[in-house]
């Protein structure tokens, strides 16, 4: 009997052996590796992609400079600047130098700045000087020249010559109240 148990155990022994699994291998299965090796992949061509276009679009600017230059002209400014006005000068009333002369009246404004206390004393010492000009000025003038087209021309002369008989560049703005030209 003793054969026979000794038989028994070993054959259990064998059959343990035999039935029992092959031990597994520890750390990362190849399904993990491969996700993160595609991870990888899709990270690389993420920045690669950044860097290229980073790159071009500094060398499309120019590095950074706009591609057009932006021009401000007074004509387009968001606000205008607040000036005293000095309103002294009487209203002129003239006639042209047509041949069928047409009459004019007009009253002008004179912008200066605002800060400015001796243009004014200036301007009211000088004002039959100044009459006098603008009074020769409109009437060297025909009525076709004196159009509302060409009030900013009109402005920009009055203005430069004013500026020269006050030896300074003080006045910054001239305004029509009126400046009616009326065919007789």
């Amino acid at each position: 009997m003793s054969d026979s148990v000794d038989d028994q155990e070993m054959s259990f022994a064998e059959g343990e052996a035999e039935a029992a699994p092959p031990a597994k291998a520890k750390g990362a299965g190849p399904g993990i590796a491969r996700i993160l090796m595609i991870v990888g992949i899709g990270l690389g061509a993420v920045i690669f992609i950044v860097t290229v276009v980073v790159i071009t679009v500094s060398i499309v600017n120019k590095q950074g400079k706009p591609a057009t230059t932006i021009v401000k002209s007074e004509a387009y400014q968001a606000t205008t600047p607040v000036f005293q006005y000095v309103g002294t000068i009487a209203e002129i009333r003239t006639k042209t130098s047509d041949l069928e002369p047409s009459s004019i009246a007009v009253k002008i404004q004179l912008g200066l700045d605002k800060e400015d206390k001796d243009t004014p004393v200036e301007i009211n010492a000088r004002m039959p000087q100044i009459r006098d000009w603008l009074r020769q000025y409109f009437t060297a003038r025909t009525a076709e020249e004196l159009t509302p087209d060409k009030e900013p021309i009109i402005k920009d002369v009055i203005k430069e010559n004013l500026n020269n008989l006050l030896g300074k560049n003080s006045i910054k703005e001239i305004l029509f109240d009126t400046l009616n030209v009326v065919k007789l």
